[in-house]
Parts: structure tokens; C-alpha cells; sequence
């Protein structure tokens, strides 16, 4: 496991993309700039998880030292290195760091459609539903459209 500092916006891109673009991420198909404000904030912290020096997965999260609270912002296993148990693990860290600066709570959201395997997962971490809400997300490639303009 290792935190990655300042992480190069392309880097984090394909990241995102490579787990995301399955289960229809849009919140970080962003311009340079507000991307880099998202990701290179100080509270902000984001850690891969390497399988003979390939990323195998990933987590991003939020820390709210203020409100004592921490949320996973992102996290995941990339398709190649599904099924081998990593998910467990990486979550068990993920949770170890959201609590390490003083968090009384750490949150994370899901939804439908995210892998079938997640739900399962965040239970057996001893994660609770507290609230729902229902959101509809944009259209991946109206969001990867408007981000390609503002970047060139």
C-alpha cells in the first residue's frame, strides 16, 4: 500500500477511468484545474495498492478533521485483480486510514451501479446504510466531452 502524493492528473485519470468508467464515475471528469483542486488538496489523501509493481487498486480519501469525520471518496479493484481477495484488504486499510487522524466516523456511498460484489463488501466491513437519496448521474461521454474542451 502506498500513499501517493501530488499524483500526476493524468495518472489519476486513468485510475478513475480504468475503475470507474464501469460503473459510470462522473464526479472527477473535470478540467485540470478543478480536478487538481479536488485531488491536491490537503485533505485529500490517495493510496494504490501494487501487484508486482502494477496498480491493482486504489482508494481516495476525504478528511474532515473539523466535523471529526472521514469519507472514501473512491475506492476499488481494476477488472484484472478482481477475485483474488484484494478488495477485502484494501478496504481494511482504507478504513485504517480514515480513522488514523481522529475521524469518530467514516462514510463512503454506493450505489446501484456499482459492482455487485461492493454492497457485500461494505457490510462485511461493518458498514450501515444511514441514508439513501436518489441521484441521476450525467451521461459519461457528455462528461468526458465537456472536460476534453477544457482542458485544450
Amino acid at each position: 500500500m502506498t500513499r501517493v502524493h501530488d499524483i500526476r492528473l493524468d495518472s489519476y485519470r486513468m485510475l478513475y477511468r480504468a475503475l470507474g468508467d464501469a460503473h459510470h464515475w462522473t464526479s472527477r471528469l473535470l478540467p485540470d484545474d478543478q480536478l487538481s483542486r479536488e485531488i491536491h488538496n490537503e485533505t485529500t489523501r490517495i493510496f494504490v495498492l501494487l501487484c508486482d509493481e502494477i496498480v491493482a487498486g486504489w482508494f481516495e480519501i476525504e478528511m474532515r478533521p473539523a466535523l471529526r469525520e472521514a469519507r472514501i471518496v473512491h475506492f476499488g479493484i481494476l477488472p484484472a485483480f478482481r477475485g483474488r481477495g484484494f478488495a477485502d484488504y484494501l478496504l481494511s486499510k482504507a478504513i485504517t486510514v480514515g480513522f488514523a487522524e481522529g475521524a469518530g466516523r467514516l462514510t463512503l456511498e454506493t450505489n446501484t451501479l456499482d459492482h455487485p460484489a461492493a454492497l457485500p463488501l461494505y457490510h462485511k466491513h461493518g458498514f450501515r446504510p444511514y441514508a439513501t437519496r436518489r441521484v441521476q448521474t450525467p451521461a459519461i461521454e457528455a462528461k468526458t466531452q465537456a472536460a476534453a474542451k477544457a482542458t485544450t
